[in-house]
């Protein structure tokens, strides 16, 4: 049985299309609303398949009305009905299920309700094909990626993808429509921008919930937020060891060493979104600082163990006067001069070509106290 809720600020409108869907058993009209107050009441109380919605209804747009439904009740399709042919494209663009035209004719509505029908069907399989239970893997370094089951997630489109990539950066706090917007489409006309983020909203949403997140994605005020639990991230889990421990000993050596292999390249670095350039710098930041606590362990613990993330270090930053020196001394007191020389010669090579500068003073003293030995 489908249930079904009429919303229409015409009480004669509302009479006409429930006594059009009287001749489908398979419907069961369980509610009829004229306005939006007491339709988000019921819903919070009651389950809906579907939501027949007037797109012209006073204030309140029946587009907007779509999306604080589906906030509310993920799983509810969407029928949008009006006089109106010029919302065809914006229905569609926010995945209704079917878009009628008044006056609504009986063989049409035989169509919609075999969509709803088909459309209830698929999602009753999605969901007896998931293991809810299996944790969302995300992959925030180097590339954005979300395995399920141990398979990578298709999002519907790239978009769809940022925007779940955006809200997990700042996940469990509300973020504004207007502020996704500048930050997803800071190029394109703000109302067609608007369509596009509906769009991408109600796929994500339902994706997530075919996934098991029920109320993955809320809405309040203007502001969405993803709200999601059960998921292991390599972002986080370096964050939280990069940020306890102070100091590198041998009682969680293994922590860090674990965190510093997830830092696989930057935060979202081949995604290339530019928004996400704070916390690229933020997690730069963490792993430099835990390089260095690390190499300080190592250096009286292990040396050679000290040289490999001295080297890991370079990699990051490339520049750095100090490392190089650091790396040159250990290779010293190892008995390894000729790799320190190597070491000296390539670095200043690597300065002059590419930022026209010689090492520091520091560096040079070393260098020439080596090839006069």
């Amino acid at each position: 049985m489908i249930r079904a809720v009429l919303v229409d600020d015409e009480e004669l409108a509302l009479i006409s299309l429930k006594n059009l869907l009287k001749v489908f058993p398979e419907v069961k009209v369980v509610n009829t609303f004229t306005d939006d107050k007491t339709l988000q009441s019921y819903l919070k109380k009651e389950t809906v398949d579907v939501a027949f919605l007037d797109i012209e209804m006073g204030i309140l747009n029946g587009l907007n009305l779509a999306e604080i439904i589906l906030s509310i009740q993920p799983n509810i399709h969407i029928v949008f009905i009006t006089a109106h042919s010029e919302y065809a494209v914006q229905a569609f663009d926010l995945d209704s299920i079917d878009y009628l035209l008044k006056p609504v004719s009986p063989n049409r509505l035989k169509k919609t309700i075999s969509r709803v029908m088909e459309r209830l069907q698929i999602s009753e399989n999605s969901f007896s094909e998931i293991d809810e239970r299996s944790p969302l893997v995300i992959k925030c370094f180097f590339e954005f990626q979300v395995f399920k089951n141990n398979q990578p997630l298709n999002f519907k489109t790239s978009k769809v993808k940022e925007l779940f990539a955006y809200l997990f950066t700042h996940i469990n706090s509300y973020i504004h429509r207007d502020l996704l917007i500048e930050n997803l489409w800071p190029e394109q006309e703000f109302k067609k921008a608007k369509i596009n983020l509906h769009t991408c909203v109600s796929h994500l949403r339902k994706m997530l919930t075919q996934l098991g997140y029920q109320n993955g994605i809320l809405f309040s005020d203007q502001c969405y937020s993803l709200c999601i639990d059960n998921f292991d991230c390599d972002a986080f889990y370096f964050h939280q060891i990069a940020s306890k421990y102070n100091k590198v000993d041998s009682t969680n050596i293994n922590n860090i060493k674990e965190a510093i292999q997830l830092y696989t390249g930057g935060y979202l670095e081949m995604n290339g979104y530019e928004w996400a350039n704070e916390k690229t710098v933020e997690y730069h930041r963490l792993m430099t600082s835990l390089l260095t606590k690390t190499i300080d362990y190592f250096k009286t613990a292990d040396t050679i163990e000290a040289l490999s993330y001295l080297q890991l270090y370079l990699k990051l930053n490339p520049y750095s006067d100090e490392i190089v020196n650091q790396t040159m001394e250990l290779l010293i007191s190892m008995g390894n001069r000729a790799e320190a020389i190597r070491i000296y010669q390539n670095y200043r090579k690597l300065l002059n070509d590419e930022l026209g500068i010689e090492p520091n003073e520091t560096l040079s003293l070393l260098y020439k106290s080596l090839i006069n030995l």
